[in-house]
């Protein structure tokens, strides 16, 4: 059965993106050290409310004003948090040239306000998608399985039909379990053998 629809993630797939050089950003802003930023964003459920859209930009802002003696505004600390990637221009190419033939493109991400707004700015690639399911705006988070069923009705066409790509192997096997192809993105060169071998010409 030919793909219909391709789901792309976000972040290590269409932009890379540095972990340290946040976590440094967002010590050199709020005064806190990389670790106690870490430690705030990951080991507390801070992170996880964000990315659904339980809370917003504004209460990561303030979250972080209350554990910072240091004075910083709130575009001080979303250019910190947010100044982290870069473009996989590589695989824009395939992006591209599915769009040429017609394939329906759905960006796929745990993502947050900021860091896709940020995205959106600078980076063209995302005009090229059909839609967007993204974390904060469906209060799901991959590997819920609810997160790729609300995907699947933007598809417009049966799971079987539908391939998806991300670097964490426990989000490809959340996919699988709800009938979408899927392989985990490692480089453009594999994804193009595994679209090559469900009948795609990339």
């Amino acid at each position: 059965m030919m793909l219909k629809t391709v789901y792309f993630d976000l972040g290590n797939v269409l932009v890379f993106f540095s972990l340290p050089k946040m976590l440094e950003q967002m010590g050199k802003c709020t005064g806190l050290s990389p670790e106690d930023v870490k430690h705030l964003l990951f080991n507390t459920n801070l992170r996880e409310l964000y990315e659904k859209g339980v809370i917003h930009t504004e209460d990561l802002f303030k979250a972080f004003q209350n554990r910072s003696s240091k004075p910083f505004s709130l575009d001080e600390f979303t250019h910190s948090f947010c100044d982290i990637f870069t473009p996989n221009l590589e695989l824009w190419k395939v992006v591209e040239q599915l769009k040429k033939q017609n394939i329906r493109l759905i960006l796929l991400s745990n993502t947050s306000e900021c860091h896709y707004n940020y995205s959106a700015k600078n980076f063209p690639v995302l005009n090229l998608f059909d839609h967007k399911v993204l974390s904060y705006e469906v209060g799901a988070w991959k590997p819920d399985e609810q997160i790729f069923r609300k995907a699947l009705e933007h598809s417009r066409c049966d799971p079987s039909e539908c391939f998806y790509t991300d670097d964490i192997p426990e989000f490809i096997e959340s996919a699988r379990r709800i009938g979408l192809k899927g392989e985990v993105f490692t480089g453009v060169e594999k994804l193009k053998n595994d679209l090559c071998k469900l009948g795609l010409s990339i």
